[in-house]
């Protein structure tokens, strides 16, 4: 059995401490079901009296291999020869623990792995480590994590920090696409560009406007809003989005997308644009 050890609460003994959100926050990684929850003893003492859960870790038993971040700059599988019996804890100098702690793993070298939520603190990414292996048919294929949007949020309000629009898993806009080669194949075929569903993470897939944007793009968005247009008219649509796109120097609203099909099919584009959201 794959055991994942989640070391996030041990890592945040140095931020100012908000008892609601970490309370919240434990209560996450336990609806996360990994197999083991890290706590400093600063952290045990502030959330005592701890939820039900089978397994809080004060003082690891085992013993634990920590670093080995250039690992993949070798031959990583030689590295990780002979140590499989300890817990792996790689960290991310390299900006590669996750991949090392995937492949640690994955190539059954050992069953027992070391992280924390985000990669706070330099370790693998949790989340990204358990989509994975459930990728991968080792870890509950059926679970889904439509919570993480709540929980990366409520997570970016203890650090003090944002996460990362783009950090895989998590970012809030890991799901957008653009490129109009890369909506074609989405729309064709997901897998192709997404490992997993949107929704089993707790968001959606959505067609963004821009410089970048083909035809596929626009047959999208006008399905999308359920907008009847004739296919002749989608290149010119095309046209007049990449020229907005190029005026603002970012994406085209909902909004905005309504008034340029409005404008060429000669529907009052006031009327049409007030239909959508911005």
């Amino acid at each position: 059995m794959i055991r994942i050890t989640d070391k996030t609460l041990a890592c945040l003994d140095k931020l100012p401490h908000n008892k609601l959100y970490l309370s919240k926050f434990l209560n996450f990684l336990i609806e996360m079901e990994v197999d083991a929850i890290e706590l400093s003893k600063q952290m045990h003492d502030l959330l005592s009296p701890l939820p039900e859960y089978p397994a809080y870790i004060l003082h690891p038993e085992k013993t634990r291999i920590q670093g080995l971040d250039d690992a993949l700059c070798g031959d990583y599988l030689q590295t990780f020869k002979d140590k499989g019996n300890f817990e792996f804890c790689p960290g991310n100098r390299f900006h590669c623990a996750t991949a090392l702690a995937a492949e640690w793993v994955i190539s059954g070298t050992g069953k027992n792995i070391v992280s924390s939520f985000s990669g706070v603190g330099g370790f693998a990414a949790t989340e990204e480590l358990i989509m994975i292996l459930k990728v991968n048919g080792l870890r509950k294929p059926s679970k889904t994590y439509n919570f993480l949007p709540e929980m990366t949020e409520l997570f970016s309000k203890i650090i003090k920090k944002k996460i990362p629009k783009n950090k895989p898993v998590i970012g809030s806009k890991i799901f957008e696409v653009e490129s109009g080669i890369h909506v074609d194949g989405i729309l064709k075929n997901p897998v192709c560009y997404e490992p997993f569903l949107p929704e089993s993470v707790g968001q959606k897939r959505k067609i963004v406007l821009g410089k970048q944007s083909g035809t596929a793009s626009i047959r999208a968005k006008l399905t999308e809003l359920k907008i009847k247009c004739d296919e002749k008219d989608i290149p010119h649509i095309l046209e007049q989005v990449k020229i907005k796109a190029a005026q603002k120097k970012g994406e085209v609203s909902n909004r905005e997308f309504a008034r340029i099909v409005g404008a060429t099919l000669a529907v009052a584009p006031t009327i049409l644009a007030r239909k959508y959201p911005t």
